[in-house]
């Protein structure tokens, strides 16, 4: 399996894995794109494969790959909720994992994208991430770390995963077949995500929308234009998961700001251009600001608040 600018991620789990002893609970956190449920079969394969190193070629890791290995489940939540419920908590993780393995000495969960959960199921995870079965292992996957309790954590490996280089990530899209016009065209938009640049590529009509959305919110900032900024934010506050989205995405562009206020060269979103005037027109504390507003509000847009009453709020703290 190949893995691309994951070297420092990749070493504690290949010393687990030489030494046959594994942690039974592990976290990745990283921006959407970097590559969580990639790395989340790596080490199922690492936990499963016939040969004992995620080789990528046994009947093991290959069931993996496919996504058809009994013994690695990816848990569903019920009827699409974009969270997860106590019920698929306490049924299809915690009463499951004492059921032996079916073809393996070892079974693996996947729980992906837990922003937002409540903390009635990561209560529900406490015991069995503290005593597991001997067969059971749990992989979480959120975009960072505060998603999860101190105790969950505390249980935990944590591993988190950045954006590969930039030379990296064409390296990736050319593994996949992509042209070189399509390469340099989505590296030059969304660095080295790989996950973002091939989404891009293959026409994501809600990524090309939310790359356009946070171009115009940026200039807005910088010119410290309130209603239009409302407007844009407003305008995509109908569906609260792209609203998500297009956040994540504008915080990228705010985090690039600060960075290179203070002496970076690289920037890694699709606004490098605002992101510089947005460093040459405020100060580290007052991107810092702008930066912890947009990913409160991010981070909201996962629970049952009003989404046009937070796009009109978080304009206001970004331009004021």
């Amino acid at each position: 399996m190949k893995l691309y600018s994951k070297e420092n991620a990749v070493k504690p789990i290949e010393a687990m894995s030489r030494s046959g002893r594994f942690v039974h609970s592990y976290i990745l956190t990283g921006e959407k794109g970097t590559g969580k449920k990639t790395f989340a079969r790596y080490i199922a394969m690492q936990l499963l494969c016939d040969n004992h190193n995620a080789c990528g070629e046994c009947h093991q890791c290959s069931r993996v790959l496919r996504g058809q290995h009994p013994d690695f489940i990816e848990v569903m939540r019920e009827n699409g909720k974009v969270n997860y419920s106590v019920e698929d908590i306490r049924t299809k993780v915690v009463a499951d994992s004492f059921i032996s393995p079916n073809d393996c000495e070892r079974k693996v969960y996947l729980l992906t994208d837990c922003e937002g959960w409540q903390d009635s199921c990561q209560d529900a995870l406490l015991k069995i991430t503290e005593d597991p079965p001997d067969a059971a292992y749990f992989i979480f996957t959120s975009a960072n770390k505060n998603s999860f309790l101190p105790t969950l954590i505390s249980r935990s490996m944590t591993i988190e995963l950045h954006e590969a280089d930039k030379e990296s990530c064409k390296e990736a899209l050319r593994d996949k077949g992509c042209s070189e016009e399509d390469i340099d065209r989505a590296v030059d938009s969304f660095g080295g995500n790989i996950g973002n640049c091939i989404d891009f590529i293959e026409g994501d009509n809600d990524l090309i929308k939310s790359a356009e959305a946070v171009k115009n919110a940026m200039d807005a900032i910088v010119r410290r234009d309130e209603y239009a900024l409302a407007a844009i934010l407003g305008s995509i506050s109908s569906k609260r998961e792209e609203m998500r989205k297009t956040l994540e995405m504008l915080a990228r562009s705010i985090r690039d700001g600060a960075a290179v206020r203070n002496g970076g060269k690289d920037t890694v979103s699709c606004t490098e251009g605002s992101s510089r005037k947005l460093a040459e027109r405020f100060s580290t504390g007052r991107i810092l600001a702008m930066y912890d507003a947009v990913c409160e509000a991010s981070y909201r847009c996962t629970a049952n608040c009003n989404a046009q009453a937070a796009a009109a709020v978080l304009a206001g703290k970004l331009c004021r």
